[in-house]
């Protein structure tokens, strides 16, 4: 194992001229996520840059939208290897520290969710052990800002930073949500109301958060769909597929998810079952829809679909409306036009309205960093195409853009939301960061076997 500074003159690095050059965009839980599964699956010794602007390696970055103190999935889910699923469990049995933390009962352990902090201690751990056993991997860690990504004239891809270019071989972007900036808004001095804008898992995470701390004693959530996450089941639930075929328009599948749901609700199994089955039907209902109908569910149905399949814990969704209950917290429909240091411009179903504020925090999902000049210069380039939703770029399972011209080119989690449901969650993510390594694995070998690896490889 070797680790470099980004302007590393140690002479172990000339040895990486003859390497595998790969390329990590990002260093939230998805970049490090894809580094694990490479040190696992790439069996040829490579030279590894994770490129991120920020000198601190946040893994809880990405995972929730991002940086979310609440986990959505249960302990059971939560394994960095696919083939070692209960690996998390074992890990929080056998360390102390987090064990006493969680629950007194062994056998709840499974069903139990745990906070970010836990969990990103996990990653980093496996991350070094897994760094350890590659003694034959160069690993350097750059800090520069990756400004665009082009064709190299010798093959591979050109990775600009700032106004040099650097040749890989295969580059992953794994941004998450963007790397992007603080978003919170406050004036100087003490702050009394706070407004937060968003529906999602973060943003009752941040609104619950700030009356934890007590230092805020009002909350207004502006969800501009209405919506709220739905609950998680007390016990984990699995997924109920029924042996009825699913419809193949929008309108018949939810219309069928529907009525399963109410059925199970009056069986008293809960929705939560049928929604899992639904969720692992969705991909290739996805892949079938039309233009239209995809449009469609952008503008009528995901905001419903995503607070029922991004769910909080019971803990947390009793929190909430507790606080909703006493008036800690006021949930308000609108679309934010306008923030500033003192309130927000919003538009409601009445029309235009100040809402005055000591602090605004906008936990609003936003496209996966497809307005950036990262992923602009993807585009022009003709190396990604944005998805119809614009809501990230087209990949297919393993993560590749353009599956049928390219190769070593990825763009993993959030970045897929648009072509692959549910690619922003945990499990998800650790799936795809496999399938994608193991991909690589076999096309380096490929060429391999076909030219001589230290000329396939050389840096131009």
């Amino acid at each position: 194992m070797t680790l470099l500074s980004s302007r590393s003159s140690n002479s172990e690095s000339r040895d990486a001229d003859h390497l595998a050059r790969i390329a990590i965009i990002g260093r939230g839980f998805t970049g490090i996520m894809t580094a694990i599964a490479l040190f696992k699956r790439v069996d040829r010794p490579f030279h590894l840059v994770m490129f991120d602007p920020r000198a601190k390696i946040d893994i809880s970055e990405g995972i929730s939208q991002p940086a979310s103190t609440v986990l959505t999935s249960r302990v059971r889910d939560l394994s960095v290897d696919p083939m070692l699923p209960d690996d998390f469990r074992r890990w929080l049995e056998t360390d102390d520290t987090w064990r006493d933390r969680l629950t007194s009962d062994p056998a709840d352990l499974d069903h139990a969710f745990v906070p970010g902090d836990i969990f990103s201690t996990y990653v980093y751990k496996r991350f070094s052990e897994a760094l350890t056993h590659r003694p034959d991997v160069i690993v350097q860690f750059g800090s520069d800002a990756v400004t665009a990504i082009d064709r190299h004239p010798g093959g591979g891809y050109s990775v600009c930073l700032g106004g040099q270019r650097t040749r890989f071989d295969a580059v992953f972007l794994a941004t998450g949500y963007g790397m992007r900036e603080d978003t919170d808004v406050a004036p100087a001095g003490g702050a009394q109301s706070a407004v937060v804008i968003g529906g999602g898992i973060h943003a009752v995470d941040r609104a619950l958060g700030l009356l934890a701390d007590a230092k805020i004693s009002r909350v207004t959530l502006i969800s501009e769909s209405g919506f709220l996450p739905q609950s998680h089941a007390l016990a984990a639930v699995g997924a109920v597929v029924t042996d009825q075929p699913m419809p193949g328009t929008l309108r018949g599948a939810f219309r069928f998810l529907r009525e399963a749901a109410s059925k199970a609700d009056l069986e008293g199994t809960g929705w939560q079952g049928i929604m899992n089955g639904f969720r692992s039907r969705a991909r290739d209902l996805w892949a079938g829809l039309t233009p239209q109908e995809r449009a469609r569910f952008k503008r009528h149905v995901k905001a419903i679909y995503d607070s029922h399949r991004n769910r909080l814990p019971p803990e947390h969704y009793q929190r909430l409306h507790h606080a909703i209950a006493s008036g800690a917290i006021t949930v308000r429909k609108g679309k934010v036009d306008r923030i500033a240091t003192n309130g927000v411009l919003f538009s409601t179903p009445a029309g235009l309205e100040v809402l005055p504020a000591d602090l605004t925090i906008d936990c609003r999902f936003r496209p996966s960093g497809t307005d950036s000049p990262l992923v602009r210069s993807l585009i022009v380039a003709g190396l990604a195409t944005r998805d119809e939703l614009e809501i990230g770029i087209v990949v297919d399972e393993c993560g590749r853009t353009k599956t049928s011209a390219l190769h070593g080119l990825f763009a993993m989690g959030p970045l897929g939301l648009g072509s692959l449901p549910d690619i922003d969650l945990v499990p998800q993510i650790v799936l795809q960061s496999h399938a994608a390594a193991s991909l690589l694995n076999s096309w380096i070998g490929e060429v391999a076997e076909a030219q001589d690896v230290v000329k396939v490889f050389d840096d131009v």
